[in-house]
């Protein structure tokens, strides 16, 4: 008798366990599922998002290399304006202002300037 209930009870213990033991199995078909399917997502995103952004800033970039390619350099641009109103006559803190350059750079200007108009 008591091993015909120790039989049952094990019985029961096994197939409790068993039926836990399935609906984990379920649970973890379902989450392996839905990362699968995170997964694709992220992969699909990440294929097609940066490559359109990687194709629009190549295309600013052209544009702007083709303007900066149009236009004289700004430093020596503003060397060349400095020079010539130095000619003219301005000083230092005119040049500063009007060029974009330093005082010391305004300085030597003056001080390598020709002498005369």
């Amino acid at each position: 008798m008591w091993l015909e209930a120790g039989v049952a009870i094990l019985l029961l213990l096994a197939l409790a366990q068993s039926f836990l033991l399935f609906r984990l199995w379920r649970q973890s078909r379902r989450l392996q599922q839905r990362v699968d399917a995170l997964w694709g997502d992220a992969a699909r995103a990440a294929a097609d998002v940066p490559t359109s952004m990687l194709v629009a800033a190549l295309g600013r970039l052209e544009r702007q290399v083709g303007l900066i390619g149009q236009q004289p350099p700004p430093a020596r641009q503003s060397w060349e304006l400095a020079q010539q109103l130095a000619r003219e006559g301005a000083d230092a803190e005119q040049l500063v202002a009007r060029c974009g350059l330093s005082r010391d750079e305004a300085r030597l200007i003056l001080q390598v300037r020709p002498s005369g108009p």
